[in-house]
């Protein structure tokens, strides 16, 4: 049996969702997990994707319909259009339209089952040089892997293509063959049919050394990021940045590796050599950087004195007001920056946090932007409330994710960043707002 890794790894999973072409790999996984089936109590659902691409497309529906009924398997049926002109070009558009059709579909409690074999790993490590992916990209597709929330096994993937047909003949089990896969105008098919099979005819070793070579990548890379990973949490803010303090000590190579890894980590996207080269030429290097930024993945890289920040960039919030009716009540706020907490207070000592009590028929409310440059403290001078941003070091696309604490429409205190003499202490009764902040 080829799947026999797959519940010794995960002894307590009992519910999976198997993608199913109809070609050999998937239905051989198929009939190897109703195999289990019968000795363990295991459900099994199955998603077809028809890709609507070649007249073959339905024929493999119809099968994948035909095998699940047979052995009263639920199955999803979901289709993908491939417009001709995308950026991605038709595999890699299919690609990330087949994850998304997954993630739709898959129960929190499942995991997603792909029948990858040791062929594809060979193929993929060649796709990969072409594309001139590092270290992490040439260490091989992995036996379980993570897309946002799915998690993905491929119990396959240490099998020859080979073993897998011979077991399926054996079994005299049928499959549906993708006619698509002659069609050498798409990369994988080239090198499958063109460049990998004379390279197996003519070194028999030539597959077992290419999975040695793969597993010796991963086992460097594992290496690498283990003390990346040491920097990082060495290194990394509660908001999320970096300094840049004792980066700036690190050879040019372990930079690099670094900026990936803090990158990977804040938005799931692996940047390529010339994105990290742009971030440190024209962010950590520029001396001028206050206005600076890279655009990556739908977010921004920004630097502030010594750090460097991802910021997902929302204008949404400058206008909003929001009413705080019952203060004691926790106030959410808007694009997930969290919530407040107040609670009420009695002390005759001078504290430096201090927030007076709201005088009956007050109008509580919240704000993220003023349009005044200061703001009045009881000695009747002007603060700037840029300089007061400052000194508090906090970066300008920040200042307007900060909530303003309003009586009526007089400016009490930037929660968690300003108040001290600015505000007039009239007796001893405060509040003490906490702002819980999910920021990253």
């Amino acid at each position: 049996m080829f799947i026999k890794k797959l519940f010794l790894k995960y002894p307590k999973q009992k519910k999976f969702l198997l993608a199913l072409s109809g070609g050999v790999d998937s239905i051989v996984l198929l009939h190897q997990l109703l195999i289990y089936k019968k000795k363990i109590n295991i459900k099994i659902r199955v998603i077809h994707i028809n890709h609507n691409l070649y007249s073959h497309s339905i024929t493999a529906q119809k099968y994948c319909e035909y095998i699940c009924k047979k052995y009263n398997i639920e199955i999803i049926i979901d289709n993908i259009h491939i417009p001709k002109k995308n950026k991605y070009g038709i595999e890699g558009y299919a690609r990330l339209k087949r994850l998304k059709i997954f993630e739709k579909h898959l129960l929190p409690t499942e995991i997603l089952l792909q029948a990858h074999n040791l062929n594809d790993q060979c193929e993929n490590l060649f796709l990969k040089l072409k594309r001139k992916s590092g270290i992490n990209g040439l260490s091989g597709i992995k036996f379980s892997s993570k897309y946002n929330n799915i998690q993905i096994v491929r119990p396959l993937i240490s099998i020859q293509k080979k073993k897998i047909i011979s077991w399926a003949k054996k079994n005299k089990i049928k499959w549906i063959e993708d006619e698509s896969n002659k069609l050498i105008q798409y990369d994988r098919n080239f090198l499958r049919n063109k460049i990998l099979l004379k390279m197996y005819k003519r070194w028999p070793e030539f597959l077992k050394n290419c999975t040695k070579s793969i597993k010796i990548l991963e086992r460097d890379q594992k290496a690498l990021n283990y003390f990346v990973k040491i920097f990082l949490k060495k290194n990394t803010f509660l908001d999320g940045s970096l300094s840049l303090i004792n980066f700036s000590n690190l050879k040019l190579e372990a930079k690099y590796s670094v900026l990936k890894e803090w990158l990977k980590n804040k938005c799931n996207s692996i940047p390529t050599y010339k994105v990290l080269n742009r971030i440190y030429k024209e962010i950590i290097l520029n001396k001028n950087y206050h206005n600076k930024k890279i655009i990556f993945h739908n977010g921004e890289i920004r630097k502030f004195k010594e750090k460097i920040y991802y910021i997902i960039p929302n204008d949404n919030i400058k206008n909003i007001i929001i009413y705080w009716n019952n203060i004691f009540i926790p106030l959410k706020l808007p694009e997930n920056l969290g919530f407040l907490i107040s609670k009420k207070f009695f002390f005759q000592e001078k504290k430096n946090y201090k927030i007076p009590f709201p005088s009956k028929n007050t109008l509580i409310n919240i704000r993220f932007y003023i349009k005044k440059e200061y703001i009045h403290n009881n000695i009747k001078k002007k603060k700037n409330i840029k300089k007061i941003f400052q000194k508090n070091n906090i970066p300008p696309w920040i200042r307007n994710t900060i909530p303003l604490l309003f009586y009526n429409e007089k400016l009490i205190t930037g929660i968690g960043i300003f108040n001290k003499n600015y505000i007039k202490k009239t007796d001893n009764e405060y509040i003490k707002i906490l702002w819980i902040n999910l920021i990253n």
